[in-house]
């Protein structure tokens, strides 16, 4: 019912949490993974969401560890809490007000341009202006997926001749860096990377 729900209106929240639900009782790890992360893309700060996917996680039976820097896993969390549409709200919101703030400068000839209050305002123009960048590099460049398969190969190059570097389990998060034809090229929180099937892998996108 979830499933067909999702179809009709693959950006409801609601829907896609249920549906995770569903799956996780019905041991589609996977599945389950991907639909709480959709979820979590549409209703970025529901702690339901976030707790379910993470119990989710724990159940898998193959991890890898998170080998990024710092700051990459903060950037990451702190993105996650936003959805592009708010990331470009806020910073249209500030840069409009600083905009506003420069125009009363030469309207009304005030003495001080560059006071406490306009340099406040540059600060958050330049601060909403990198979480939207961040934001659209981190959905539309990085792009995340999550590994479909029970067991998926993982090769050296894009091609069933290449020979296979490493094997994934189900449920793992990637980052799709490339694509050729039917393969794509993933890179693993740990550093390692590789090409795998499309049909290994489903990209975390409402679209």
């Amino acid at each position: 019912m979830f499933e067909a729900l999702v179809r009709d209106e693959p950006g409801h929240p609601v829907f896609l949490y249920n549906l995770g639900n569903a799956y996780v009782r019905t041991g589609k790890l996977s599945q389950a993974i991907l639909a709480f992360e959709k979820a979590l893309l549409a209703s970025p700060r529901n702690t339901d969401v976030r707790q379910n996917l993470e119990y989710a996680r724990s159940l898998l039976e193959y991890r890898v560890d998170d080998d990024r820097n710092w700051y990459l896993k903060v950037t990451e969390v702190a993105l996650s809490y936003f959805t592009q549409l708010e990331a470009n709200f806020l910073a249209l919101v500030f840069l409009a007000l600083f905009l506003l703030a420069g125009s009363s400068y030469f309207i009304f000839k005030q003495p001080v341009f560059w006071g406490m209050g306009r340099k406040t305002l540059v600060v958050f123009v330049v601060a909403t202006g990198a979480l939207a960048g961040l934001k659209h590099v981190q959905v539309d460049m990085i792009r995340p997926a999550i590994i479909m398969a029970n067991e998926c190969n993982v090769r050296y190059g894009p091609s069933e001749h290449d020979q296979i570097a490493f094997k994934m389990g189900e449920g793992l998060k990637v980052f799709i860096m490339d694509r050729r034809a039917d393969w794509s090229r993933v890179l693993l929180t740990n550093g390692e990377n590789g090409w795998v099937h499309h049909e290994d892998i489903s990209e975390i996108t409402l679209t």
